[in-house]
């Protein structure tokens, strides 16, 4: 993800690694080349430097291949720590020994090209010349220490820029969230589910069926309340959202009956697990009026929640007609919106997946993110979220 400066321009993680790279080396050879001048000349300086400066740019060009695979998979600090501590202490040796051929090179370069090299020159060339090839003890705990610098500041500056991202992605989820409001509030609460909704209820009364209008209308009023207390929180625990699909399908089971068929199962240690809010309603409600209701005969709907290592693996399943063109314009906007939501509150990490039933026909829609507890929050009853 781009950083966003002050300015509004976009830059990117690797453009800043680069300039930070070479501008560091660079100050770092300006400042050895001011010490050095004096007593080995300009031109014994500058080339000794450029050298030093090339091979340590070089060699943590190494080490920035090593840390990124480090980084792949999260770990302690400590880990870190000792990754840098092990990693700068081998590449210090590498950086004498190269730097020390570069320099015996160019000394040999420059006087067998120069007829009347100076005083300073030569001396400079003579002293490298009589440098030991493997790298003395001081030399090593020096060279380790500017490694262990240069290592502490890329996880230091990469660990500050995740920070930021994070909570880049955090605002903009909200930001989102703010704005989708109204459309959760159309896709969950639109006219035709509500005009449905009290159509059933409506036929219910005419029927004499007092009790189940009764129990219908208490039923959308619970999923009613339920849906607008939680649109202010961009990730729920999935138990509660497991309720909120249970309400739903109980709504739908009103005014279908045995015609529409649900499975709704999740892992138990998946249960206080965070989910983006409201995230299944919308793929359950495609799932029931794309897949089943357009049946004679019904059909029949899984949802699967379960922890895989430290991924969690959400599935939407039905047994319908599948993937037609007339589906695939009608859900399009919400799974677009549903991408959207995976990518502001976990980037890349998250994936959505839609395609046809592996078996018996169907469509189903996977959603895999990275498994997350909330560590605050009292784990959700089994009972309470998943029908009797």
């Amino acid at each position: 993800m781009p950083l966003l400066l002050a300015s509004g321009r976009e830059l990117s993680k690797s453009t800043l690694f680069y300039l930070l790279q070479f501008a560091g080396w660079i100050a770092f050879g300006a400042i050895w080349f001011a010490s050095d001048i004096a007593k080995k000349g300009p031109a014994a300086a500058a080339l000794e430097n450029l050298a030093w400066i090339t091979c340590g740019s070089a060699v943590t060009f190494g080490l920035r291949a090593v840390y990124r695979r480090v980084r792949a998979t999260p770990r302690s600090y400590a880990t870190y720590g000792l990754v840098c501590l092990a990693f700068s202490i081998l590449a210090a040796p590498v950086f004498y020994d190269a730097g020390e051929v570069q320099i015996r090179l160019c000394y040999l370069v420059a006087l067998s090209h120069s007829a009347n090299p100076s005083p300073l020159f030569v001396a400079a060339a003579h002293t490298d010349a009589l440098a030991p090839w493997w790298s003395p003890f001081n030399y090593w705990i020096f060279n380790s220490i500017i490694f262990f610098s240069w290592s502490s500041l890329y996880f230091g500056i990469n660990a500050m820029l995740d920070l930021e991202t994070e909570r880049a992605n955090v605002a903009r989820a909200l930001k989102l969230a703010d704005s989708a409001h109204l459309r959760a509030l159309q896709s969950n609460l639109n006219p035709h589910f509500l005009f449905n909704a009290l159509n059933g209820i409506a036929t219910l009364i005419r029927e004499s069926d007092i009790s189940g209008a009764s129990a219908m209308v208490e039923a959308l009023s619970v999923f009613l309340r339920s849906t607008l207390q939680r649109l202010n929180s961009p990730e729920i625990q999935v138990g509660e959202e497991l309720q909120l699909i249970e309400q739903y399908l109980r709504i739908q089971r009103f005014r279908f009956g045995d015609r529409l068929r649900s499975t709704v199962a999740a892992d138990p240690g998946a249960l206080d697990a965070l989910i983006p809010t409201l995230i299944l309603q919308p793929l359950v409600e495609n799932a029931v009026r794309h897949g089943i209701l357009p049946r004679e005969d019904g059909g029949s709907l899984w949802v699967s929640i379960r922890r895989d290592a430290q991924t969690l693996v959400v599935s939407v399943e039905d047994d319908g007609p599948g993937l037609t063109q007339d589906l695939a314009s009608s859900v399009g906007v919400g799974l677009r919106n549903s991408r959207d939501r995976l990518s502001a509150l976990y980037g890349s990490a998250a994936q959505l997946t839609v395609g046809p039933r592996a078996e018996g026909g169907g469509f189903v829609v996977a959603i895999r993110m990275p498994f997350c507890r909330a560590l605050d929050a009292p784990s959700p009853d089994p009972a309470d979220a998943l029908p009797a």
